[in-house]
C-alpha cells in the first residue's frame, strides 16, 4: 500500500495532507507565528509517528488476540543535539489499560515492539532518496 505525505507552506498558509491506499486526509498542523514553515518540527512528527504506530498496532494486535484494551498511552522521548544531527537515545513507554492478564498484555506489547512498521523502518535504516527538485518563479507583480 502506498503512503504519501505533503506540506505546502507559504508566508500566509500551511497545508498538510497524508494518504494511505488512496484515502486522502488533511491534517491541522499550525504554521509558525511570524515566520514561514510549521510550528511543529519534523523531529516532533517523527516521534509522533512512532507513538501513533505503537498505539495503532497495540489495538490491532490485541483485537487479533481477542484481548480487551480500554486505552493505550505511548510516550516517545529522544534527543536532537543540533541542526542536521540525527536523533539519539530514542525510547518509548507504553501503558495499556486492560482487564487481560498482565503477562498477556506484556507479551502483546513485546510483539508490537517487534513488528511495528515505523519502528522497524527506523531500526533498519531505510533508504531515503531525493527524487526531484523543481524550481518555479513567483508571479510577476501586475
Amino acid at each position: 500500500m502506498e503512503y504519501t505525505a505533503s506540506v505546502r507552506s507559504t508566508a500566509g498558509s500551511h497545508e498538510v495532507a497524508v494518504a494511505a491506499g488512496g484515502q486522502h486526509r488533511s491534517l491541522d498542523l499550525p504554521a509558525r507565528e511570524g515566520a514561514a514553515g510549521s510550528d511543529v518540527s519534523g523531529g516532533e512528527l517523527l516521534f509522533l509517528a512512532l507513538a501513533t504506530c505503537a498505539t495503532n498496532d497495540v489495538y490491532r494486535e490485541a483485537a487479533a488476540r481477542s484481548l480487551p484494551v480500554d486505552a493505550v498511552d505511548v510516550e516517545v522521548c529522544g534527543w536532537f543535539d543540533a541542526p542536521g544531527a540525527r536523533a539519539r537515545d530514542v525510547t518509548y513507554r507504553v501503558t495499556v489499560v486492560s482487564s487481560a492478564p498482565e503477562e498477556q498484555v506484556r507479551e502483546l506489547v513485546a510483539h508490537v515492539d517487534a513488528i511495528a512498521e515505523v519502528h522497524g523502518t527506523l531500526r533498519s535504516g531505510a533508504t531515503v532518496r531525493l527524487d526531484e527538485v523543481r524550481v518555479s518563479r513567483p508571479p510577476e507583480p501586475s
